[in-house]
């Protein structure tokens, strides 16, 4: 009897221990994720500003999300079959070679147009895997009674990040254009 309650107990700590880890990671990837598409908008506002043409900018648009469109059919058998903690951190350490890469384009004054297409599409072709990658690792990581916790947490993840980025840069935007004005 004894030995059965030691079990009970130390199983509702393993679980409650797997969900604090997961509510920690889900944290992280709102910010990764919020950042990747705060980057995303910023993008495509600097290509309207350079360029002054619509097509600069849905060009930008295109080139983040086609890959994803092409790639993700065979994204989720591929990281069935591979490591999804690598491939998580892959699809993040894409995303940030690629910002990287524009940061240092435009801080020599190189940047170019064509240089938002070609890095929005290597990041985009990660991006492809970086869901699949953490939506099949909470089946992993959570027990099977917080599922539903989890699929809401990982929702808010993906939907926050959406909606933040562009309420957060239309925001900036307007503090800029206010304070512009100022003086």
């Amino acid at each position: 009897m004894v030995q059965a309650e030691e079990k009970q107990v130390n199983t509702s700590n393993i679980r409650s221990t797997s969900m604090f880890a997961f509510t920690i990671i889900c944290v992280g990837q709102v910010f990764s994720l919020l950042g990747t598409a705060m980057t995303g908008f910023a993008m495509a506002i600097w290509a309207w500003q350079i360029t002054g043409q619509a097509t600069a900018l849905a060009l930008v648009g295109f080139f983040s999300f086609a890959p994803i469109v092409l790639v993700s059919p065979f994204a989720g058998a591929l990281v069935d079959r591979w490591n999804r903690k690598l491939t998580m951190m892959l699809s993040d350490l894409a995303a940030s070679v690629s910002t990287v890469a524009v940061l240092l384009l435009y801080v020599t004054g190189n940047l170019q147009i064509w240089h938002l297409y070609l890095t929005n599409t290597f990041a985009a072709a990660f991006q492809a895997f970086h869901f699949p990658a953490y939506s099949a690792a909470v089946t992993t990581m959570v027990p099977k009674k917080q599922y539903g916790r989890a699929s809401g947490m990982l929702s808010l993840a993906q939907n926050i990040s959406g909606v933040c980025s562009c309420d957060g840069c239309t925001l900036a935007g307007r503090r800029r254009h206010c304070w512009s004005h100022d003086s």
